[in-house]
C-alpha cells in the first residue's frame, strides 16, 4: 500500500511560478506516485438522482449533481479498498465551464486533504440534464 509521503503532490514547475491557474481552489499541476501496488481507474460518474419512474430530481442543480458523482465515485473506491485520499487525478466533465468555482467549492469538501491533478472540459452530454462528469484514477 501506497503511504501519503511516498506521493509528491502540488508539483508546480519553476518557470510557471506567476501561472495564474496556480491559484485556483482546484488546480495541482502534477502529482508523483511510485511504490504503487494498486490502480483503480473509477468511469465517468454523473451526478443525476432519479425517482422510480426515472424523472430527474435534481435538473439545473450543478452542487447536488457535483455531490451525487463524487458520492458515486466514493463508493465505488470504497469497494476497491480506496478512499477519496487516494486520487491522484480526475477529468471534470462541465455543461458550463464558467461553473468551474461552484462546482469547486463542492469538490473541495470531498478532497479535504489534498486536491488531486485534475482536468476540466467544457462539454455536452447526451443527457440534456447532465450538468456534470467526473473520473478518478486513485493509487493504494
Amino acid at each position: 500500500m501506497v503511504k501519503r509521503e511516498q506521493i509528491s503532490w502540488e508539483i508546480f514547475p519553476e518557470e510557471h511560478q506567476d501561472d495564474l491557474m496556480q491559484r485556483h481552489l482546484y488546480y495541482v499541476p502534477g502529482v508523483i506516485v511510485s511504490n504503487v501496488t494498486k490502480q483503480i481507474y473509477v468511469s465517468g460518474q454523473n451526478g443525476l438522482r432519479k425517482d422510480s419512474q426515472g424523472r430527474v430530481l435534481n435538473e439545473g442543480d450543478l452542487e447536488d449533481q457535483t455531490r451525487v458523482a463524487l458520492e458515486k465515485i466514493k463508493t465505488i473506491l470504497a469497494n476497491a479498498g480506496a478512499t477519496l485520499n487516494d486520487v491522484v487525478q480526475v477529468t471534470v466533465f462541465l455543461r458550463d465551464a464558467s461553473d468551474r468555482d461552484k462546482h469547486a467549492e463542492i469538490r473541495a469538501k470531498y478532497f479535504k486533504e489534498k486536491q488531486p491533478a485534475s482536468t476540466l472540459v467544457g462539454t455536452d452530454f447526451i443527457f440534456k440534464e447532465m450538468l456534470v462528469e467526473i473520473n478518478a484514477i486513485a493509487a493504494i
